[in-house]
């Protein structure tokens, strides 16, 4: 698929997502979905780690599968979905290899994630690897 350049890419960490659905994320995290210049970037391996997470006990006490669900379908019709055949070991938490890929194969321009073993990385190709907070300064900025 090509890119279009008109458009800022954001691939976003399984670990905001489920922030997302408890609501501590959600407010900053919708400014960048409700600007038209970014494209949310998924994939089918994404969707499901969502699911499987939110589906954990402990998450049973801020959310329902309602919320779960809507959100998943809400990421379906709104992001561009990638296509993933192979996930070579690029991190030291091969966990997060599958968002690593992801953002190559989708030419994503950013990696937003809470988690170290990703922000550490600091960029994966041209793809820079963020905070959520990191990502809102670096655009108030540009």
């Amino acid at each position: 698929m090509k890119k279009d350049y008109r458009h800022i890419r954001v691939v976003i960490d399984t670990n905001l997502c489920i922030s997302m659905l408890i609501g501590k994320q959600t407010e900053r995290l919708i400014r960048i979905f409700d600007l038209p210049q970014y494209e949310l970037v998924t994939s089918e391996d994404l969707i499901n780690e969502i699911l499987n997470v939110a589906m954990r006990p402990k998450f049973a006490r801020y959310f329902n599968m309602d919320k779960v669900r809507a959100f998943v379908q809400f990421l379906e019709e709104c992001s561009i979905k990638f296509r993933i055949d192979s996930i070579p070991q690029r991190c030291r938490d091969p966990k997060d290899d599958f968002l690593l890929e992801l953002a190559v194969a989708a030419d994503a321009d950013y990696l937003l994630s809470g988690d170290a073993d990703l922000t550490d990385m600091k960029q994966i190709g041209h793809c820079q690897i963020l905070t959520v907070s990191e990502f809102l300064e670096r655009m108030k900025e540009g």
